[in-house]
């Protein structure tokens, strides 16, 4: 069987980039971040990621890295509707608090919220977080459990944006 030039090339040119990545053997996955490891006496909420996660001290301060808890939207109508999951924290200690803020940014109805937190159980509790239009932050018990922050919300009438986080 004849090859021409050009089959040749190809072939060499992909031996070449393929060769030292088969010689390089597996590749290993960067070490996870060790200030999002969730500790041992931690509780475990179902709506845990571990992707997104942070561990924060007893004042809701990040431990480690950057806390990656940006606005989030969140529509509201007459009915009590829960958000999707927002950012993971994973608390400290049982005295951890998290502060929630959330303003309306859409519609011309006020609107009330609710922000999710954690018993002394670390059962799911969800704290008065305001109404209204403007801009709004309370500071929620969390303890020494791993969650995901969310938001419950409705108005008297109407839609309504709330962003949140």
């Amino acid at each position: 069987m004849q090859h021409t030039m050009k089959q040749m090339l190809v072939v060499a040119a992909v031996a070449a980039v393929v060769s030292p990545l088969l010689a390089a053997g597996p590749a290993v996955a960067a070490e996870p971040d060790p200030s999002s490891a969730v500790p041992d006496n931690v509780v475990v909420d179902p709506t845990f990621d571990p992707a997104n996660a942070t561990r924060v001290d007893e004042d809701g301060n990040s431990i480690g890295r950057k806390n990656p808890c940006h606005d989030r939207a969140f529509a509201a109508i007459p009915k009590m509707l829960t958000s999707v999951s927002g950012c993971s924290i994973i608390g400290s200690s049982t005295k951890t608090k998290v502060t929630y803020s959330w303003y309306r940014d859409r519609g011309r109805v006020g609107v009330c919220v609710w922000s999710k937190g954690f018993n002394a159980r670390a059962q799911t509790t969800w704290t008065a977080s305001g109404c209204g239009t403007g801009r709004r932050g309370v500071v929620i018990n969390w303890g020494n459990v791993a969650a995901s922050k969310q938001i419950r919300g409705m108005t008297a009438s109407g839609v309504a944006g709330v962003q949140w986080g």
